[in-house]
């Protein structure tokens, strides 16, 4: 188990280098189904060096993303530490910590490997000396809530000069990758593509793919195992369908079928994780 997962209490096995209503899912999941929910969500800025901007961030929090401390507590405006801000936000706790040394064990350089949307991935990552991590902790009853705020907190970080990298949700975004993404937030949709990382890969009969993030919603994670699909078509379907569940406080479950259309069912089983750990739902696509 990794760093970032023992923060998370999740576990994914090493990576393989590589928006429209999808699903006939079941009904809102019920009391039993959101007890799962998580609401924790954290990420490591890399760093060139360990020095960050603080009043900057928190500006730009408060400016670009009109996000305020809550009233209760201290200001972290007002706090003379230069390596740390936690404040409440409805309610919801967040935090910046600075640390002065990479990311343990190797841990970002290898999930880098995996994002096959930044071929400099592994190598920029290699350069970082600090990091500073992000939390957002103790939304269990809104975890979407949670993201949207983890979210504005890392957008606020991620334009200043030391920043290499975010590595969060299964691998290392670039910069400029997570901040494209994140302004779907102020058009009024979900940046999932932030939240939910698809893993690709080839396996010995086709496209294989996974979902690295669903478990912090109170989902299980997908795969979708030797597809006959372009691996393209698999990412696509896996994002379209993670966006279906969040936006629709939507759950599948074992047993069930899943489509573009009434006439498509793909079925859901559920078994032991082949690229992750743990049970996935495999889709048949």
């Amino acid at each position: 188990m990794g760093f970032l997962d023992n923060l998370l209490g999740k576990k994914k096995k090493d990576p393989v280098p590589a928006g429209n209503k999808t699903a006939k899912a079941g009904e809102s999941g019920g009391s039993e189904e959101k007890k799962d929910r998580t609401g924790g969500f954290i990420g490591f800025v890399l760093l060139k060096e360990a020095k960050w901007e603080k009043q900057a961030v928190l500006r730009t929090l408060r400016e670009e993303w009109g996000i305020t401390p809550d009233d209760t507590g201290e200001d972290p405006s007002k706090d003379e530490d230069k390596n740390m801000a936690v404040f409440w936000v409805n309610g919801t706790m967040c935090a910046y910590s600075l640390m002065e040394a990479p990311v343990p064990g190797g841990e970002a350089e290898r999930f880098a490997a995996a994002n096959y949307f930044w071929k400099e991935a592994v190598e920029v990552t290699g350069t970082h000396t600090a990091h500073l991590l992000i939390s957002v902790m103790g939304n269990e009853k809104d975890p979407v809530g949670a993201a949207k705020l983890f979210t504005a907190l890392a957008a606020s970080v991620l334009p200043q000069p030391e920043v290499l990298g975010i590595y969060t949700s299964g691998t290392v975004f670039q910069p400029e990758f997570y901040l494209k993404v994140a302004q779907d937030l102020k058009a009024g949709d979900l940046p999932v593509m932030d939240w939910v990382y698809v893993g690709l890969y080839r396996g010995k009969k086709g496209a294989c793919g996974y979902t690295y993030g669903l478990s912090s919603f109170g989902r299980e994670e997908m795969e979708i195992i030797d597809s006959a699909k372009e691996p393209g078509e698999v990412m696509e379907f896996l994002y379209d369908l993670c966006i279906y569940l969040l936006k629709s406080d939507a759950y599948i479950r074992d047993g069930e079928t899943v489509g573009h259309s009434a006439e498509e069912k793909l079925s859901v089983t559920r078994s032991k994780g082949v690229a992750l750990d743990g049970m996935t739902l495999k889709i048949a696509f």
